[in-house]
């Protein structure tokens, strides 16, 4: 049992889990559910002008590919199994080119924006994202300027990289982009995103699908590579961590989780896909792409179960209520929101109940406050995040949220406790993501083995939540209190 989390079986540092992933900036569509409207007022200022030149005059192409970038072209369509249709441009941009790339002047925000920002600031108090004085802006500005290497726009069809020196890293970081640039040749990216702009959870799904894909065809790149080529990555990746670990210096962790997700998620996801479909899964996803955030967390609830959302009402406003944003909130983010203030596992059980939901955030009496309606798929499963919740809202007494069942309906709702409430986070929103990442390859793993679906499914739960990652990828661990442990899963 090696390896069960999709990297070492360790748990890595916040830079470490940046420098991973953030190898692209926000473009204008949603990346993830709460940090969509930050991202988003970070590249209005020039996207709009931006994309109207385009139309006029569509993107140019290359007649050949880059000499520094040829062959690792040749590598992304062998492994992705596709042809380019034509070369991109790539272009390598001076530090300082790059940054303006990939961060906002805050001067350049408008007053609708500074206004989203605080509205959405204060909802990430109100659901313990983030405590007391946080600038939400300056956050995400800082976690583009330091992690992000590279690439690729598919307003433009161009990669664009971090520098003119092509170190292991930069190679690494090319063949991600490049294999969004294949995509979009052969399923064009943005009518894909275009499609589902209106649809927050299945943006976020389609997100962890293209950014999985990519992260999939990079690490088939560097196992591919000589033990001494995959060490020169390794310790081009130790030196970019390093860099981002100076650079993004109290950034709140479970904005990097929020950021690293997708990735993570989307690449654990089309590990299962490519075990039950074989490398032809892959493409059928991008011709029906998964809709849900469910698909993410357990990706067997798509592949095995071909599980759909049940419908719930947007959540009502009162008398003096005025709205900014509603829409699904996702089982991965109620994942991150409980694991922030409950023990991971626990967390983890309330979130993979989940059936459905629905938000409105809203402001009131000068507060930030939001408004959820929830579902499961049975009512053992609304009573477990019922549980779950309450334990949640109890580490914060004095905070206004509160929470209640009306019949197979749950009602939560959270205010922001201001700046000086009491810090509770426990700060632990990357083990909550390690565990169900985890328990996805562990499963993935054991159906390689000749295990039925079923039967792989629940011994990988039942063995993540009954042993530590350390023991997961112990060699010697013993047998029998594994066979022990996944004992019920055979009745």
């Amino acid at each position: 049992m090696n390896d069960v989390d999709g990297d070492g079986g360790n748990r890595t540092s916040s830079s470490e889990f940046l420098a991973m992933v953030l190898d692209e900036p926000p473009r204008p569509r949603s990346r993830w559910l709460l940090v969509a409207a930050v991202m988003v007022a970070l590249v209005a200022a020039t996207a709009v002008v931006y994309v109207a030149l385009l139309r006029d005059t569509g993107p140019a192409h290359p007649d050949a590919w880059d000499s520094r970038v040829e062959e690792l072209a040749e590598i992304v369509a062998d492994e992705r199994g596709l042809d380019f249709e034509h070369p991109v441009y790539v272009d390598f941009l001076e530090e300082s080119q790059f940054a303006k790339q990939v961060t906002t002047d805050e001067d350049d925000l408008t007053a609708e924006d500074r206004k989203e920002i605080e509205q959405w600031t204060g909802l990430f108090r109100a659901v313990g994202f983030i405590e007391g004085e946080v600038d939400l802006f300056d956050s995400v500005n800082q976690l583009n300027g330091a992690g992000i290497v590279g690439y690729y726009s598919y307003e433009d069809e161009r990669i664009r990289i971090r520098g003119t020196e092509l170190t292991p890293a930069v190679r690494s970081t090319l063949v991600h982009e490049l294999t969004h640039a294949l995509q979009d040749q052969h399923f064009d990216l943005e009518a894909m995103t275009e499609k589902v702009q209106d649809d927050r959870a299945a943006a976020s799904a389609l997100d962890a699908l293209i950014e999985g894909d990519a992260r999939r065809i990079e690490t088939e790149w560097r196992t591919g590579l000589s033990e001494e080529d995959r060490a020169a990555v390794d310790a081009s990746r130790e030196e970019q961590s390093d860099d981002v670990d100076e650079d993004a210096a109290g950034i709140p962790e479970v904005l990097t989780t929020m950021v690293a997700a997708p990735y993570a998620l989307g690449e654990a996801l089309l590990a299962v896909a490519v075990e039950q479909g074989g490398d032809r899964a892959v493409d059928a996803l991008f011709e029906r792409p998964p809709t849900t955030e469910e698909h993410q967390l357990d990706p067997w609830t798509l592949v095995q179960d071909r599980a759909v959302a049940i419908d719930v009402d947007t959540p009502e406003l009162a008398e003096g209520e005025v709205s900014f944003d509603d829409g699904p909130f996702g089982a991965v983010s109620w994942l991150l929101v409980l694991a922030e203030r409950i023990p991971v596992k626990q967390a983890l059980t309330a979130a993979d109940g989940w059936g459905g939901d629905s938000y409105v955030a809203f402001e009131r009496d000068g507060a930030t406050c939001v408004r959820m309606h929830y579902r499961g798929d049975t009512g053992r499963d609304v009573k477990q995040m019922k549980v779950a919740l309450k334990k949640w809202v109890g580490r914060l007494p004095q905070a206004p949220a509160s929470v209640r069942r009306e019949g197979s309906l749950l009602s939560f709702e959270s205010c922001d406790p201001g700046t000086t409430a009491a810090a509770v986070a426990t700060e632990s929103s990357q083990d909550a993501l390690t565990l169900a990442l985890s328990r996805t390859y562990l499963s993935a793993t054991l159906a390689k083995g000749g295990a039925d679906p079923t039967m792989a499914r629940c011994a990988a739960d039942r063995l993540v939540r009954a042993l530590e990652l350390e023991e997961l990828n112990d060699p010697t661990l013993d047998r029998g209190r594994v066979q022990r442990i996944i004992a019920p899963c055979r009745v």
